[in-house]
């Protein structure tokens, strides 16, 4: 297989994952932006403050993917930015429900209800991409060790 059709397989691959990434995420950001709008109308402060931080954490975990995937596009595989960004976007992800929960918690004037958190769910796509992480790192390990061989 060439260069040209790897790089190209990659991308439609890239692109579908793209697209059913922001089927499942536009639902959640959307009721997150909405409560986040009655918020500020309604001047509640603090769920102002758990909406935009929820918010932002979606749109770090968009960034990395993205980041991610241009990288690996640019064949730039196992470098130290992939490691980071799964690390953090793990973190960001096992983060995510308890943000939500303090949020619920303290702000009873909105239904926290309506956005969908399911905290194993979360909680298991942090941890799987902790692990992901994980084997970025002993890959970078490897080819810092397979590069001082050579």
């Amino acid at each position: 297989m060439s260069k040209t059709s790897k790089n190209t397989s990659l991308g439609v691959i890239t692109g579908v994952f793209i697209f059913f990434l922001v089927l499942l995420g536009t639902n959640t950001f959307n009721e997150a932006y909405i409560q986040l709008k009655h918020s500020v109308v309604d001047e509640h402060i603090h769920a102002v403050l758990f909406y935009s931080l929820e918010l932002i954490v979606l749109l770090f975990i968009a960034y990395g993917v993205c980041k991610v995937i241009s990288n690996i596009n640019e064949q730039k595989f196992f470098v130290k930015i992939n490691y980071m960004l799964f690390y953090y976007m793990g973190v960001a992800l096992l983060f995510l429900p308890l943000l939500h929960g303090l949020g619920d918690a303290l702000d009873t004037t909105h239904d926290w209800k309506i956005i969908p958190m399911d905290v194993p769910v979360w909680s298991a796509m942090g941890t799987f991409l902790l692990i992901i992480a994980e084997i970025f790192r002993y890959g970078i390990r490897m080819k810092e060790e397979q590069d001082l061989t050579v």
